[in-house]
């Protein structure tokens, strides 16, 4: 599986077009999606998974993968970044465990590339 343009589109749809990390320099509107669990340090397509997509603008996309130890705790914390687990597969059922921030606070499960679950729905199975 790889992160397709409709992809990215229907993530950044499903996110409200807005950049969910709102770093310093950011664009406000999503143009790309993130992926939670970072597939640039060894990780598979398994991580293409839209459970593990987040819209962002390009400038938070690149200040996340920089990310100094604080700044990555506050990722993590909101759910935007999702630390590896010994395999990909537990690394993409980490992410489907851990919910997003979005920006009003409301948390989120993210299920598909279209559909989210508020946590107080529970989490989808």
């Amino acid at each position: 599986m790889t992160v397709t343009v409709a992809t990215k589109k229907a993530v950044i749809e499903r996110d409200g077009g807005f950049c969910l990390m709102a770093l310093p320099g950011c664009l406000g509107e999503a143009q790309t999606a993130h992926h939670r669990a970072n597939r640039g340090s060894g990780g598979s397509t398994v991580l293409d998974d839209p459970a593990n997509l987040c819209a962002v603008c390009v400038p938070c996309n690149g200040a996340a993968e920089d990310a100094t130890s604080l700044l990555r705790m506050d990722l993590i914390e909101r759910g935007l970044r999702v630390e590896k687990a010994a395999t990909n597969a537990a690394t993409l059922e980490r992410s489907k465990a851990t919910p997003v921030e979005y920006l009003d606070g409301e948390r989120f499960y993210l299920v598909s590339a279209t559909v989210r679950r508020h946590i107080s729905e529970g989490r989808p199975d």
